[in-house]
């Protein structure tokens, strides 16, 4: 997958924000499928990219950052404060699940 400027940002942003909370692994286990190791070599995978570059992610990494990115979308009660946590808003976030989503089903069509 390639991301490209605001699209790598938030899906760091995402990534970091579920990384970091207070409720600890266990809980990242069931948001994100994986723990806190995981989630941030994830991270500096996609941000070492240039908007150029592609990164390859396998499949179960393809689910980490779905999991992170529909619990990101869930884990504030106001669009206030998603965006004053993340400095985007959830449309932005909702709009790049869909196209991860889309990229995912040609990907597997074509196997």
């Amino acid at each position: 997958m390639r991301f490209v400027g605001a699209q790598r940002d938030l899906v760091g942003e995402a990534l970091l924000s579920l990384a970091y909370r207070r409720e600890g692994e266990s809980a990242l286990q069931v948001w994100a499928g994986c723990g806190r190791q995981q989630l941030e070599e994830l991270h500096g995978r996609i941000q070492s990219a240039g908007d150029r570059e592609y990164v390859v992610l396998s499949a179960g990494e393809l689910h980490t950052l779905h999991a992170v990115l529909t619990s990101v979308y869930c884990m504030f009660a106001s669009e206030e404060g998603f965006h004053e946590q993340l400095g985007f808003y959830r449309e932005n976030l909702f709009a790049l699940v869909g196209g991860l989503m889309v990229t995912v089903g040609q990907a597997a069509t074509t196997e």
